[in-house]
C-alpha cells in the first residue's frame, strides 16, 4: 500500500535534488533550505487533503456531513427522534369510572404522557391503558410508576408502567453508518433475512430485530423486535409492533405471512457466593447485572462466561454461581425467550 510521505521525507527529497544539481549541501536557514521547507509544507498539505477526500469516499470512514451524500445515493435517510408509546395500569375505587382520552401522567420531572383512548376502570382489577409521550426523546421511555395529573374522581393517583418504550433522540451516527454499510452490501432488497432485518431497523424506536423464517410454516416469516427503553433494550409497545409489521409488509415481496412479535421475558435469578480479598460485593452484582442486561432474545445463559467475568476482578479467589449450568431459553413456534435480570444476590 502506498505510504503518504511525511514533511521530513518530502524536504529530504527536495534537498537531495538540490545537492544533485549543485554538488553542495545548503546550510541551515539558507535560501535553498527555506524554499525546501516551504515547498515540503505545501506538498504535505496537499497529501493531507487527498487523504481527507479519499476518506469521504467510503461509508466506513466518511465524516458526518459526507454520510448524508451516501445516504442520498442509497435512499436511506437518518432516523429522527421518535415518541415513546406503551401502556400503564390504572385502577379506580369503584367500577365504571371513565378515564377520558388525553388524561395526563407525569414522573414529577417535567415529563408528561397522555392516554390515547377512553378506558373504563374497575375496582376489582387493573386496566391496561395505552399512552403516548408528549414529546419525542429517549428520556420519555419509562419504568416503575407514574402519577396522574388532575385525576378524575375515583381514579387511584398512581399508575404502574407496563411498558413505555420506543422513544429516541434521533439515530446515532454509528448506527446510521452501520445501516448505510449494510444497505450498500446488500444492494437491492430481495426479501432475504437481512433485508427484512434492515427494514425493521429503519423504524424509529426499534433497538434490534431478529428474523425467524418459516417459523409457522411455508411462506411465513416472524420478526422479534426489541425497543429502545429507559435502561437499554426492552419490550416494544403494541403501536411500535404494528408500525414495524406494516414496514415489513411494504418491504417484502416473497413472504405471504409476515408478523412481528414481542420476545417472552424470562425473569432470571442469579446467586453468587464469593471468596476473595477486599472484593466489593456491589461490583460483582454490577458485573452480573451487566452480563444479563446485554443478553439478546434466544441467547443462552452461560455460567462459564459469567464465572470468567467475575474471576477477572482483582482479589477474587473463587465464586460459586447458582445456576452453575447453562440455561437455554425456549425458542419455539409459540415464543422466543429473552433472559432478563430479576433478583441478583451476592454474598461473601
Amino acid at each position: 500500500m502506498y505510504q503518504t510521505p511525511k514533511y521530513s521525507n518530502i524536504k529530504a527529497v527536495i534537498m537531495q535534488e538540490y545537492v544533485n544539481q549543485t554538488g553542495t549541501l545548503p546550510q541551515r536557514d539558507s535560501d535553498a533550505d527555506v524554499r525546501a521547507s516551504g515547498t515540503a509544507a505545501v506538498a504535505e498539505g496537499l497529501y493531507s487533503h487527498q487523504e481527507y477526500i479519499l476518506k469521504q469516499l467510503f461509508i466506513q470512514t466518511a465524516d458526518e456531513p459526507y454520510l448524508y451524500i451516501h445516504a442520498d445515493e442509497l435512499n436511506l435517510p437518518r432516523l429522527g427522534g421518535s415518541t415513546a408509546t406503551g401502556q400503564v395500569w390504572a385502577s379506580g375505587n369503584t367500577d365504571g369510572i371513565i378515564l377520558p382520552v388525553g388524561s395526563k401522567l407525569t414522573d414529577g420531572f417535567g415529563r408528561y404522557w397522555q392516554t390515547t383512548t377512553n378506558a373504563t376502570l374497575s375496582a376489582k382489577k387493573q386496566v391496561a391503558v395505552p399512552v403516548q409521550a408528549s414529546n419525542n426523546g429517549a428520556a420519555f421511555n419509562a419504568t416503575g410508576t407514574l402519577r396522574w395529573v388532575s385525576p378524575v374522581a375515583g381514579l387511584q393517583s398512581i399508575a404502574g408502567v407496563d411498558v413505555i418504550s420506543g422513544g429516541s433522540d434521533g439515530e446515532s451516527l454509528e448506527r446510521w453508518r452501520s445501516r448505510l454499510w449494510n444497505k450498500k452490501k446488500l444492494g437491492k432488497s430481495l426479501s432475504r433475512t437481512e433485508d427484512l432485518r434492515q427494514a425493521v431497523l429503519g423504524v424509529s424506536g426499534v433497538a434490534n430485530a431478529y428474523v425467524y423464517p418459516l417459523r409457522r410454516g411455508a411462506g411465513s416469516v416472524d420478526v422479534a423486535i426489541t425497543a429502545q427503553g429507559a435502561n437499554g433494550a426492552t419490550l416494544p409497545s403494541d403501536s411500535l409492533l404494528a408500525q414495524s409489521e406494516q414496514v415489513l409488509k411494504d418491504t417484502t415481496a416473497f413472504w405471504e405471512d409476515v408478523r412481528t412479535f414481542k420476545p417472552t421475558i424470562i425473569a432470571f435469578n442469579v446467586t453468587a457466593k464469593i471468596t476473595g480479598v477486599n472484593v466489593n460485593t456491589g461490583e460483582i452484582s454490577a458485573i452480573i447485572n451487566d452480563y444479563l442486561k446485554a443478553m439478546i432474545p434466544a441467547e443462552s445463559y452461560k455460567a462459564a462466561v459469567l464465572y470468567s467475568l467475575i474471576m477477572s476482578v482483582e482479589g477474587m479467589i473463587d465464586v460459586q454461581l447458582t445456576p452453575n449450568v447453562n440455561v437455554n431459553p425456549t425458542v419455539s413456534m409459540e415464543q422466543v425467550g429473552w433472559i432478563r435480570p430479576a433478583n441478583v444476590t451476592v454474598t461473601s
